[in-house]
């Protein structure tokens, strides 16, 4: 039976163990290899999936995610009662979190009652780190949060920090950008490809260059605006009607095939 895969990254051969590398080059890849399609996120996907694997480009795809109005419709009532930057994801270390902290803690947001907000439950290291920086005061963790409730989160936030050193799409970009918040992201990966002109991008290496952009995002009411209307023409590029309809006609080729 032909099988159609999607494949969302290959964060586990580059930000993982050295045995997670070694499990997909000796297992995965013959799998991949045996599909009738492979469906890839993001343009930056595919084109890593087909150096790493060797398969026929015209058996791999780029279809991208969409987002969900849900984020334009929620009332922007998260019951948090300071402004804050808000960070969606998880904790591990390619999520660059320790220099997004080490950078909050150099602008003046702090001193201005700006918070630093992430989801996920307290974190010791990135405490630790908060508290080495003396911004623990403004450090917070949300704990799990449910769709209704980050969509709120999202509509109540200054600015979406979205500082990751790889991501295969980057699905908070676009979410921020539907829920009408300025976006801070990395310049590497997927990230440009799917932000494009409507977020402020910056090198996710340089604590200098985060710590700039959180200053101008929370200070220039003037980019504020701009990237937020960028981002209210950006998010119609993405549809989950446009990527079903993508997705079922490379099925149905993959079917038509056999």
């Amino acid at each position: 039976m032909p099988s159609v895969v999607t494949v969302h990254d290959l964060t586990h051969l580059h930000h993982y163990t050295a045995y997670h590398a070694a499990y997909y080059n000796a297992v995965m890849k013959p799998l991949y290899r045996r599909c009738a399609a492979i469906i890839c996120v993001s343009e930056f996907t595919r084109n890593e999936f087909l150096n790493w694997s060797g398969m026929s480009p015209d058996n791999v795809f780029a279809v991208h995610n969409g987002v969900s109005n849900t984020f334009s419709l929620a009332a922007a009532d998260a019951g948090v009662e300071y402004p804050y930057v808000l960070y969606v994801g998880n904790h591990r270390p390619y999520k660059n979190l320790e220099r997004l902290i080490l950078a909050y803690a150099e602008t003046s947001l702090p001193t201005s009652g700006v918070h630093l907000l992430l989801t996920g439950s307290p974190n010791p290291r990135l405490q630790t780190i908060a508290k080495q920086c003396n911004v623990e005061s403004h450090f917070h963790f949300c704990g799990r949060v449910d769709g209704a409730s980050i969509a709120k989160l999202y509509r109540g936030a200054r600015i979406v920090a979205f500082v990751s050193l790889y991501e295969g799409f980057g699905l908070p970009i676009l979410e921020a950008m539907e829920a009408g918040i300025p976006v801070l992201t990395s310049s590497v990966t997927a990230m440009p490809e799917i932000a494009q002109d409507a977020a402020l991008v910056v090198d996710p290496t340089s604590t200098a260059a985060i710590s700039h952009g959180l200053e101008r995002l929370n200070f220039d009411e003037d980019l504020r605006a701009r990237l937020v209307n960028l981002g209210h023409v950006n998010v119609k590029r993405f549809s989950w009607d446009n990527t079903a309809a993508a997705t079922w006609q490379i099925v149905r080729s993959a079917g038509k095939a056999v």
